[in-house]
C-alpha cells in the first residue's frame, strides 16, 4: 500500500495531523512546495481513501458534552455481516471493529449525556440483529488518544511552523446551541471545510461561522484531526488489550502506558477491567513482546483480556474497506434520535 505514496505524501499527511485546517499556503511553506501543488496531492490522497480529516466533538473531562461507550457484541452464527451492517448506519457509532474472540465486534459510541447512553443500551443494542450478548462500559478519563499520534516524516523545525496554541480557556463553557451542533456535523465529515462553505450549510454570515468554530476549538468542544489509512503507517495490526490496574496507581500508570509508541488509545472503564489500551503494531507477532514490556514496567498493571481487529468497518464517521481505505461515510450525529426513538 505505501507504494501508492510518496515521502511527500507522507509529509502532507504529517503536517495535517499538526494542522488540520492550515491553508495551503502555511503547509506549502512548512513542506517548501508551492499551494498548487499541496492541493493537488491532498486531492488526491482523499480521493483515494488513503487519507481524511474530521472533527471530533470533546473532549468529556473539560465540557461534559459528549459521553462514550466502549461496547463489546456476541453475534449468533451467520449473523455479523446484519449486525455489521446495522451498526455501521447509526450515527452514534464512531468506531467499529470486528475483533477476535467471542465477543466479535467492539463498538466506539458517542452520545449527549448518561440519559442518552441509557436509552441507546435499552433500545438500540437490544435492537441489532444477531447480537447474542453485549457488553457496555462507560468511558471515564481519557489519558491518551490518537489524535496525539504521528507519523514522524518532518524535520522539527518543519512542525514547529504548523504548531497552534492549544489551550483552552479558564473560564466557563456555554452551553451548545443548534447552530453550534450544526457546524459540528459537517466538521465530523470533513475538518477543512471553509468557513464559506460552512456559512452556507449553517445559514449564518462567514464572520459568525468563523468566530463560533474558534470559540468552540478554544473551549476544547471539538478537536480536529487528520488520519491515514492505517496500512500507510508502517503499524498495520490493531490490538485491544483489557487491563486491571489498582484504583491509586491508575492515573500515572495509564498516562505513562500513553506515552509508549505503539499505543493508540489509553482510556479508564467503568468496570472491573477499568483500563483499556488499544496499540498499532508491525506485526500479531509482536503482541507478546508488548505484553512483556507491559509486565516489566509497570507491574501494578494486569492484563486481563486481548483481541486482535480483524478488520475497522468505521472510523469516526468513514466506511473502510478491507484495505483500511476510506470508500464512503456514515456520518457521527450525537444528537440525533436513535432509531428506536424515530420509529415510536
Amino acid at each position: 500500500m505505501r507504494d501508492l505514496v510518496d515521502e511527500l505524501d507522507l509529509e502532507l499527511a504529517h503536517a495535517l495531523q499538526l494542522n488540520p485546517r492550515a491553508s495551503w499556503t502555511v503547509l506549502a511553506r512548512a513542506l517548501d512546495i508551492d499551494p498548487a501543488t499541496v492541493a493537488r496531492r491532498w486531492e488526491r490522497l482523499e480521493s483515494a481513501g488513503l487519507a481524511w480529516t474530521f472533527c471530533v466533538p470533546g473532549p468529556v473531562t473539560r465540557t461534559g458534552m459528549l459521553r462514550l461507550m466502549y461496547v463489546e457484541l456476541e453475534c449468533r452464527p451467520g449473523s455479523l455481516d446484519a449486525a455489521v451492517d446495522h451498526l455501521i448506519a447509526q450515527p452514534h457509532v464512531i468506531y467499529l471493529h470486528h475483533m477476535t474472540g467471542a465477543r466479535t465486534l467492539l463498538a466506539a459510541v458517542a452520545v449527549a449525556d448518561l440519559p442518552a447512553a441509557s436509552a441507546y443500551v435499552r433500545r438500540e443494542l437490544e435492537a441489532v440483529p444477531g447480537v447474542r450478548a453485549h457488553h457496555a462500559e462507560l468511558l471515564v478519563t481519557t489519558y491518551g488518544e490518537a489524535s496525539r499520534w504521528r507519523l514522524g516524516t518532518l524535520e522539527p523545525a518543519q512542525q514547529q511552523t504548523l504548531r497552534t496554541d492549544g489551550t483552552a480557556p479558564d473560564e466557563p463553557v456555554r452551553p451548545l446551541d443548534g447552530t453550534d451542533e450544526q457546524l459540528i456535523r459537517e466538521l465530523t465529515v470533513d475538518a477543512r471545510l471553509p468557513y464559506t462553505e460552512l456559512a452556507s450549510r449553517t445559514g449564518v454570515s462567514e464572520p459568525t461561522a468563523r468566530r463560533r468554530l474558534g470559540r468552540l476549538m478554544a473551549d476544547g468542544r471539538v478537536r480536529m484531526r487528520c488520519e491515514v489509512a492505517q496500512s500507510l503507517s508502517g503499524w498495520p495490526v490493531t490490538v485491544a488489550l483489557w487491563c486491571r490496574v489498582p484504583p491509586p496507581s491508575l492515573d500515572s500508570v495509564a498516562r505513562s502506558v500513553a506515552r509508549l509508541p505503539e499505543i493508540r488509545l489509553s482510556i479508564g472503564l467503568t468496570g472491573p477491567d477499568n483500563l483499556l489500551l488499544i496499540a498499532w503494531l508491525r506485526d500479531t507477532a509482536n503482541l507478546p513482546e508488548l505484553e512483556a514490556a507491559l509486565a516489566t514496567r509497570f507491574p501494578e498493571l494486569v492484563p486481563v483480556r486481548r483481541a486482535v481487529c480483524l478488520r475497522t468497518f468505521k472510523h469516526m464517521g468513514r466506511l473502510l474497506d478491507e484495505r483500511g481505505l476510506a470508500v464512503g461515510s456514515a456520518p457521527v450525529d450525537i444528537w440525533q434520535a436513535s432509531t428506536a426513538d424515530q420509529r415510536e
